[in-house]
């Protein structure tokens, strides 16, 4: 089936050609720097993941999954773990409508070496989060590192995943794809971390699949991205579901940001909820690209976007678009969109305290990034952001 996959990808790939501004999703991120990298998802066999990773750890060598991650996988006789070649129903590996205009998502599939899908037994529920580590280790410049992983949830699954980046030695285009299908009555966790020294750029396509009654969490952070696109879609396909996205970014000097979030409310009584917040030296740029669209008969949707931007240059950009589309006539929607500096009169008062001025920034800055970091659900993960967010801010 791989290869099938791959085929197509690789044509309809021809056949669109890289991405211009031209196209709303592309409007405001460029990927023109991003044609210098060639595909190499070669192992590299010199480096060892014996101090990255645990048993609760899957970890991935450019692209690929790491034999000894998974032999010492504590969760591995709870779960089925296949290659995606050796699967006979093409609907699993199936994506959005939206992907399929996506032109790097259809590079990234043509040019993996391999995918895996992991399905969790019924019922499983694990007290430990999944580690998923992906590492990149490059000796060469101009790497392209393609991975495509799919995930499925069974009825009673309660599963946490928590995914980080590690990069080594040159800068490379890490193109991540992934697919989540979550069952009827499941809760699925998803907190994602990026920090990274290398320069290396990052675009990730994550699609999530929704029954009944499943709760979906997602949780990201991001304290150092040269460039950083997450195109994030969810179909609530049966009633009853929940999904909440909490996403914090910093980003200084020229580095570029930006969320791509697509919510489909395809079924009644459902409820989303998106919190985007960007903090932003210097001459960085971020996007918050968010659309709803609730569907004729998605009754009872309530749903919800917000996105702020602090912006502490006058020099940096925040480009906000968040938009609704509603064919049903019982809903409750909204969004917001905000985009300032520190508040003088704030400074003012910190500072007739008593409090140097560059504390009173720093304590500002703190309390506009945590009151999303206090939503995240993972108490290690929230812990980690709020150690990285005083690190960023001391510089």
């Amino acid at each position: 089936m791989l290869k099938k996959i791959q085929k197509y990808s690789h044509s309809r790939f021809e056949e669109i050609g890289y991405p211009s501004k031209k196209l709303e999703n592309w409007k405001f991120s460029s990927s023109k720097h991003l044609k210098k990298y060639l595909s190499n998802n070669s192992d590299d066999k010199d480096t060892s993941i014996d101090n990255h990773g645990d048993e609760y750890t899957l970890c991935f060598m450019n692209g690929e999954i790491t034999l000894e991650s998974l032999n010492k996988f504590i969760y591995k006789d709870d779960m089925t773990i296949l290659d995606i070649d050796q699967l006979s129903d093409e609907n699993i590996c199936s994506t959005s409508s939206n992907f399929e205009k996506e032109a790097l998502f259809h590079l990234g599939l043509s040019t993996i070496k391999s995918g895996k899908y992991f399905e969790f037994k019924k019922g499983s529920k694990f007290d430990t989060p999944i580690q998923i580590l992906n590492f990149y280790s490059k000796k060469n410049e101009g790497l392209r590192i393609s991975s495509f992983n799919i995930f499925k949830l069974n009825q009673g699954n309660n599963i946490s995943i928590i995914e980080k980046d590690v990069n080594k030695g040159s800068s490379s285009f890490n193109l991540s794809l992934n697919k989540f299908i979550c069952s009827e009555n499941t809760i699925l966790n998803h907190s994602m971390m990026y920090d990274d020294s290398t320069e290396s750029n990052y675009l990730g396509y994550n699609y999530y699949e929704l029954g009944r009654n499943v709760l979906l969490n997602i949780d990201s952070m991001n304290i150092n991205s040269t460039f950083n696109k997450n195109f994030i879609e969810i179909d609530l396909n049966k009633e009853g579901s929940e999904v909440k996205i909490n996403i914090l970014n910093l980003a200084r000097n020229q580095q570029h940001l930006d969320n791509n979030i697509l919510m489909n409310h395809n079924a009644e009584h459902c409820i989303s909820f998106q919190n985007v917040r960007n903090i932003l030296k210097d001459r960085a740029t971020c996007v918050f690209n968010g659309k709803v669209i609730v569907a004729a008969g998605a009754q009872q949707t309530d749903s919800n976007q917000s996105n702020k931007n602090l912006l502490l240059s006058q020099n940096a950009t925040a480009h906000s678009n968040p938009q609704l589309e509603i064919y049903a006539d019982d809903v409750k929607c909204g969004h917001g969109s905000t985009t300032g500096a520190l508040d003088k009169d704030s400074i003012f008062y910190l500072r007739a305290r008593g409090i140097k001025e560059s504390d009173a920034n720093n304590i500002l800055v703190k309390a506009f990034a945590k009151e999303i970091l206090q939503d995240f659900v993972n108490d290690d993960i929230r812990n980690l952001s709020e150690n990285n967010l005083n690190h960023w801010i001391d510089g």
